[in-house]
């Protein structure tokens, strides 16, 4: 073994050209394997911290409309948590669940923003989040409490400026729930990291369910966990909720299916529950709990072993290169007796130090570029929640398969190839360079396919970043106003009125990027169709820019509460034949005339169909004015925002002002598409770099391998251009070859993604034009200085000893 290092450390310095390049590649794939490892791990492994979490469960259910379509929902009535523990013996326990949309709680006069659940006390015995004060059995046993986390508890302790425990007893206050104090009836921990439920308090659902914002469907606005007596039970139990739930809603289903919005089949409506260990990474639809795309963590995981491949493959093709000219040392070797396995003891010792140098400083960069994951995952990698058993397990897993498969390849192609020619050397000189053609070209492949994919990205984030809205977001405000009481709101919009500076304001309910409000709609023929609900004022029409297509706007003089106003899309279910104002239509129930017809325009993200739509006129400042759209002069922009700002200390001194510019807020709808442009960008650019470093070291021996044969062109007259062409050609040949591959795989690839938007790009021929001109371009810069050298080299030198 001593002899085995020994010979590895000098074969390492005497080759340091090699080496560098190999410990380069493998730095920066080991830095990208870890930070994509630590991340993966971390979003595999949510809400796995709870005892007895195989035994917990979420109900959600599958809808089947009258057209055939069909859609996952989870928010149900909060009742039956009741009906299910009541009814089912294989359920211990069930609690419902609703987040609030931002509610002000008040503590001493002071006006904090928190991320506020209505729950059952079954919650705390469900799940595991660790209380710090408080006894859990005992908990909302009163209406009127609430629990609070350990972020919280701090904030109040810098008000109150006392001890934590002396929090307890204390009330808090909620503006939207007037005449009721809640009481802290104990402190948890922050949920962890990794909790698909994250929350800043609890309170129960008594005096807050119809008071605080929320999410809603005809089904209800919450979601329902239940937690099981044994694991067995699990199947048997699914049945009987999914049983209870049907029964529960066994006259909503006929009465949706009497108005033909449902189908008139029995699987109209499913229910089914998912463990809560497949809730973060799962596609079905949540609203009050954390999730993520699973399909995303796969394409990273591609990724990953992608970088990793072309770092290994350069490995391969350097070290076999290098073993190949030193053919004859090793040779003799094997005559003096050396068997195979000696052989692969002097390679794995020399592959294990490099692997072993390059991981170790891809540790250190891994922990220097935790800050960049973040910025392109959008989710923080939380070093807390590393398993140090399994990272080191995985580490010194992944160095040995490198290490092992590495050196076998170098093993089994030495025996391949020389086996018959111990001693001579003649014949290697002159092979050809088959296995190093074949990693140069999937090396390659892969990197036109990242550039190619980044560019098809890029080019279908812009498209629908640029897609025409049919309503105008520039230089305009979106204030958060629904915080602010009705009394507030009124001032503030006569401040607005009078302020020079702003053209037009409106107040709505919604703000196109949180929340939806869905209504039914049923039209003279008794026929159904979901529609989007917003709720209005008569500026809305006029500050967005909508154009009228049929009838007028809501008339400010005549407010008439009962009247709508529907987008193209909703007037052609009414009536595809012709006028539709001043007909009468029912939403929810409630008969409605319309007095006019609006464009389509995307008021979702251009990555869904338009739907149909209803403008419903507000009555008053109260709960359906959320949102303030401040449209100002294009020259006032700084003195609009003062303005703004003075403003709100006149009117809510104590309360948060929060303002984003709209067509900044709307284009952070495309986020996602801009973060995996990114990822596929910079896994392209590091892919390429790999690439081209080990491109370079094979140059290197493949021009030492033919410098006789260019020692001789050049005696025989070829010029340096000849020469060029010559070695430059084959390595260009292998990026052709490699272009030919990589695009119809580029096509699908990018085809299938793009078959997720309503609304997509087409995939342009200069997509692949331009990722092989790039490709080519950088393998040309690679090689092209060495050729250049070994062409204009004096062919006496190349000579001299032969």
């Amino acid at each position: 073994m001593k002899s085995n290092i020994h010979y590895a450390f000098r074969n390492i310095l005497k080759n340091k050209l090699n080496s560098i390049i190999s410990i380069v590649g493998f730095t920066v794939a080991s830095t990208c394997l870890l930070l994509i490892y630590l991340y993966l791990t971390q979003e595999f492994h949510y809400n796995n911290f709870h005892v007895e979490g195989n035994k917990i469960f979420k109900l959600n259910y599958t809808l089947t409309f009258e057209n055939g379509i069909k859609e996952d929902d989870a928010l149900l009535d909060y009742q039956l948590s009741k009906i299910i523990k009541e009814k089912i013996p294989q359920v211990d326990k069930c609690t419902a669940i609703r987040g609030a949309h931002g509610p002000t709680i008040i503590f001493q006069n002071h006006n904090l923003e928190e991320h506020i659940y209505l729950t059952e006390p079954d919650f705390f015995k469900i799940f595991t989040f660790k209380l710090l004060l408080g006894d859990r059995d005992r908990l909302f046993q009163n209406p009127n409490e609430i629990v609070i986390t350990q972020s919280l508890a701090n904030k109040f302790q810098a008000i109150h400026s006392c001890r934590i425990d002396s929090l307890i007893g204390l009330q808090v206050q909620f503006p939207k729930i007037e005449n009721q104090s809640f009481v802290i009836s104990g402190i948890m921990e922050d949920p962890p990291k990794n909790s698909s439920i994250q929350f800043s308090g609890l309170i129960p659902y008594k005096y807050a369910n119809d008071k605080l914002p929320w999410s809603n469907t005809f089904f209800g606005k919450s979601s329902v966990f239940y937690k099981i007596d044994r694991t067995e039970n699990a199947k048997i139990a699914e049945e009987l909720v999914s049983k209870t739930v049907v029964d529960f809603y066994q006259e909503a289903i006929k009465l949706y299916q009497s108005k033909k919005y449902l189908a008139e089949t029995r699987d109209c409506f499913v229910p089914f529950s998912l463990p809560l260990k497949k809730i973060y990474l799962n596609d079905k639809k949540n609203d009050y709990e954390k999730t993520n795309n699973k399909n995303s963590l796969y394409i990273l995981s591609v990724v990953g072993f992608f970088i990793l491949f072309v770092a290994c493959s350069n490995f391969i093709m350097l070290t076999l290169g290098q073993t190949l000219r030193n053919v004859s040392n090793i040779s003799i070797r094997m005559t003096l007796g050396a068997k195979p396995k000696h052989i692969f003891a002097q390679f794995f010792f020399e592959n294990i130090i490099l692997t072993l140098i390059a991981f170790v400083l891809g540790i250190l960069l891994t922990y220097e570029l935790l800050p960049v994951m973040k910025i392109l995952t959008k989710n923080e990698v939380y070093l807390e929640l590393i398993n140090i058993p399994g990272f080191l397990l995985f580490l010194v897993t992944t160095i040995l398969l490198i290490t092992l498969i590495t050196s076998l390849i170098q093993v089994v192609k030495l025996q391949k190839k020389y086996k018959q020619q111990i001693i001579s050397k003649g014949d290697t000189q002159n092979k050809k360079n088959g296995p190093f053609q074949s990693f140069v070209m999937l090396q390659y492949t892969l990197s036109i396919i990242l550039i190619a994919l980044s560019i098809g990205i890029i080019k279908q984030t812009q498209f629908m970043k640029n897609k025409k809205l049919g309503f105008s977001s520039d230089n305009v405000i979106n204030l958060r106003v629904y915080h602010l009481s009705e009394k507030e709101k009124r001032t503030l919009s006569d401040y607005i009125s009078a302020y020079p500076g702003i053209t037009s304001h409106s107040f709505s309910d919604r703000n196109y990027v949180s929340g939806r409000s869905m209504g039914y709609v049923q039209n003279s023929n008794d026929e159904n169709v979901e529609a989007r609900l917003l709720y209005v004022d008569h500026n809305y029409i006029s500050t967005l820019n909508l154009k009228i297509i049929q009838g007028e706007n809501f008339k400010p003089e005549l407010p008439n509460f009962e009247s709508v106003i529907v987008n193209q899309k909703l007037a052609s279910f009414i009536n595809p034949e012709g006028e539709i104002v001043n007909e009468t239509i029912s939403i929810d129930g409630q008969q409605r005339r319309i007095i006019g017809v609006i464009n389509d325009f995307h008021f979702d993200s251009t990555k869904e169909t338009i739907k149909p739509l209803a403008l419903i006129l507000r009555a008053d400042f109260g709960k359906r004015s959320k949102f303030a759209f401040l449209k100002y002069k294009a020259d006032k922009k700084a003195e609009t925002i003062q303005f703004i700002k003075n403003t709100w200390d006149k009117v809510a001194p104590n309360k948060e002002l929060d303002y984003k510019f709209w067509n900044e807020q709307l284009n952070a709808r495309y986020q996602n598409e801009e973060r995996w442009s990114l990822i596929i960008t910079y896994s392209a650019i590091i892919a390429i770099i790999i690439s081209s470093l080990g491109l370079f070291g094979l140059t290197i021996l493949i021009i030492n391998k033919r410098i006789k044969e260019i020692g001789i062109r050049k005696v025989n007259g070829a010029k340096t251009k000849e020469i060029l062409s010559m070695l430059n050609g084959e390595f260009i040949k292998w990026v052709a070859f490699a272009f030919v591959i990589a695009c119809p795989i580029t096509y699908y690839i990018l085809n299938k993604w793009l078959n997720n938007f309503a609304y997509k790009t087409n995939i342009s021929w200069w997509i692949f034009v331009l990722a092989g001109i790039i490709t080519v371009g950088i393998a040309l810069l690679t090689v092209s200085w060495q050729s250049w050298r070994a062409a204009k080299r004096n062919p006496v030198e190349s000579l001299r000893y032969e």
